[in-house]
């Protein structure tokens, strides 16, 4: 059986790291995560696929999210907790203004980040920041 404890410890935990990196912390991620991390990120993303550690988390999928997303705009909409999983919803525009939610899935394990799976509801406004323009 799973305490109520934990749930609200693991929910706490990660809402701090959403309000510290929406405030500027660019580590506070980073920071909380194992040396065994594993991030999944939607493959029709050019930073798609599985990352692991969190230096491959930092130097592949940090600088092309923030390329493609207004972090600025970032809002954390809703999160819960079950056990050692923690699920976030979170509103954000793109580049070029365009809103888009993301879900957020967490396994937090001794009080680090253990793995993430990350869903956006539309990866095409996503890659359109991305795609390189005729010239």
């Amino acid at each position: 059986m799973i305490s109520p404890g934990r749930d609200n410890d693991n929910r706490d935990f990660l809402r701090e790291l959403y309000l510290a990196s929406f405030a500027g912390e660019v580590g506070a991620f980073p920071s909380a995560m194992a040396p065994d991390f594993e991030a999944h990120v939607p493959p029709l993303l050019p930073w798609g696929g599985v990352h692991r550690g969190p230096d491959e988390f930092v130097k592949v999928v940090l600088p092309q999210l923030a390329a493609a997303l207004d972090f600025g705009s970032m809002h954390l909409e809703s999160i819960s907790a079950d056990g050692e999983r923690v699920a976030a919803l979170m509103s954000a525009r793109t580049a070029l203004g365009t809103e888009i939610w993301i879900a957020e899935h967490w396994i937090v394990g001794n009080g680090q980040l253990q793995r993430l799976r990350v869903f956006y509801d539309d990866t095409r406004s996503i890659k359109s920041v991305l795609a390189p323009t005729a010239s």
